[in-house]
């Protein structure tokens, strides 16, 4: 029984060591790489970074994270080995995740040695209060209002033709809108309809050929 105890001890130790050395990385400036994050229209991140002046890494890798404290591997992207000594390489990367609430996104930096660098984190915030997306292969779409206790949506065709749908209260302040049947590409309205009177109307596309292939 002591053993087994002391052996779950040393066992903790262990881990918490491990868990605090990875908390306590020195993280580097974006401005070494000029790391940005901006939105688009479909809301999702689009992450642009270039490789540091003198640095020659082998490879870099995309994390992201919901809680900025626990981060995932999204993506490697690989360096060309015949780099320049001056010369700066350009990165691109568009996550295929529809965001519905903010994320943070990083980059990590590994040279041909093994050593790597762990730059600062970004915040992406969805621009759009619409999100379009596919669960079990039904369309969902998520809207963001201002309280939705007290919004009642409405589905329809930018030319005012009416479409069924069922809607339930999502995380926050969201509606989520379930369509009767998956939407052509196309442009369409979501009709918010106030308890106290009114009416807002928000337009939104729908694209299946980034959506639904």
């Amino acid at each position: 029984m002591k053993q087994l105890v002391k052996f779950f001890l040393a066992s903790t130790l262990v881990f918490c060591g491990i868990f605090t050395s990875f908390s306590q990385i020195k993280t580097r400036s974006n401005r070494d790489i000029l790391f940005a994050v901006q939105v688009n229209d479909m809301n999702r991140a689009v992450i642009t970074w270039v490789t540091g002046e003198g640095h020659k890494p082998a490879r870099f890798i995309v994390q992201r994270s919901k809680d900025n404290d626990t981060f995932f591997d999204i993506r490697e992207i690989p360096v060309k080995a015949n780099q320049a000594e001056d010369q700066r390489l350009q990165f691109t990367f568009t996550d295929s995740k529809v965001l519905r609430s903010i994320e943070f996104y990083r980059i990590v930096e590994y040279e041909e040695d093994g050593k790597y660098h762990v730059y600062d984190y970004m915040a992406a915030k969805p621009t759009n209060p619409i999100t379009v997306t596919k669960v079990n292969d039904k369309m969902v779409i998520n809207v963001l209002v201002d309280d939705n206790t007290k919004v009642v949506p409405l589905l329809g065709t930018e030319t005012g033709l009416g479409i069924p749908c069922d809607f339930e209260l999502g995380a926050g302040n969201s509606i989520v809108v379930s369509p009767s049947y998956n939407l052509n590409g196309g442009n369409y309205v979501v009709k918010l309809r106030l308890t106290g009177g009114g009416e807002k109307q928000l337009k939104f596309m729908v694209k299946n050929d980034e959506m639904f292939n």
